[in-house]
């Protein structure tokens, strides 16, 4: 036997045993839970990310969601539409009586020209802005028999109602100067245009309070001959208005005919230009 034969046996009968130590109590069961624990999450974990990758291929494959048409709401085709609400617009303007709207002429990017009546008419725009920053335009046209007309609509959509005039509606009178008063419910808001005859040089609001107004007058678009004026005033004003000459002469003269603000989503009118009216789409 050799020293290093020796060395071990000696080595091997002095070392301590190595048996396996028992764990404490309780640790194999706490291991197998919070083995169970993290194999549990990492199931759900799984499931949600299925769930949204599913969900992103759902969206992604068929679009946007679409609303209910019953949702939807269109400004002024045809109230009529089936499966579409109406939703008429809320009241714009807050004047006091006696208190100006104030208007501006210009910047609407689109005007808006009706064809929902007369879509064979050539309908020309003239003039169009903003009164109480809610948009308006007024167009101009010829109509057989009832000589040249115009359209003023409230709104980007005239949502918030119009009102044609002619010069020759067959009401009787002078033929110089022709009328329409109207108003706007869901102004409430006033409004003149008109309509008048080579004769006229200049068209003049004289209201009751002792003050005048000049509107002013839009040229006939080509192939027409007759000038018209739209003049925003206010919704309780009284007086008249007079049409002179070059020579400031009076030519002929009509009362400011309307008399009180027109019903929530109505239009009324009076005068005797007036043609037709189209009150606001209501919802």
């Amino acid at each position: 036997m050799n020293l290093e034969t020796r060395l071990r046996e000696t080595m091997d009968r002095h070392a301590p045993s190595l048996a396996p130590r028992e764990m404490p109590s309780g640790t194999a069961s706490r291991v197998y839970r919070r083995r169970a624990v993290a194999i549990a999450t990492t199931a759900a974990l799984t499931t949600a990310l299925v769930a949204g990758v599913a969900g992103l291929y759902r969206y992604l494959s068929g679009g946007p969601a679409i609303r209910p048409a019953a949702e939807q709401t269109v400004a002024r085709p045809s109230t009529t539409e089936p499966g579409v609400t109406y939703a008429g617009p809320a009241p714009f303007a807050h004047l006091a009586p006696g208190e100006w709207p104030t208007v501006e002429v210009g910047g609407v990017e689109r005007p808006y020209v009706d064809r929902e009546s007369g879509a064979e008419l050539d309908k020309t725009v003239v003039a169009s802005g903003y009164v109480e920053g809610t948009a308006w335009t007024m167009t101009a046209f010829a109509v057989h028999g009832s000589g040249t007309c115009g359209e003023l609509f409230l709104g980007e959509t005239g949502d918030y109602g119009g009102v044609r005039f002619c010069s020759d509606g067959g009401e009787p009178g002078q033929m110089d100067l022709r009328i329409a008063g109207t108003s706007f419910g869901l102004g409430p808001l006033t409004a003149y245009t008109g309509v008048i005859s080579d004769a006229v040089d200049r068209v003049v609001f004289e209201l009751a309070d002792g003050s005048r107004k000049a509107a002013d007058l839009l040229q006939a678009p080509p192939g027409l001959d007759a000038r018209s004026f739209v003049l925003f005033v206010p919704r309780d004003a009284a007086g008249r208005v007079v049409a002179l000459d070059a020579d400031g002469a009076l030519v002929a003269s009509e009362p400011l005919c309307v008399d009180s603000p027109a019903q929530l989503e109505q239009v009324t009118s009076c005068g005797n230009g007036l043609s037709t009216t189209f009150s606001a789409v209501s919802s």
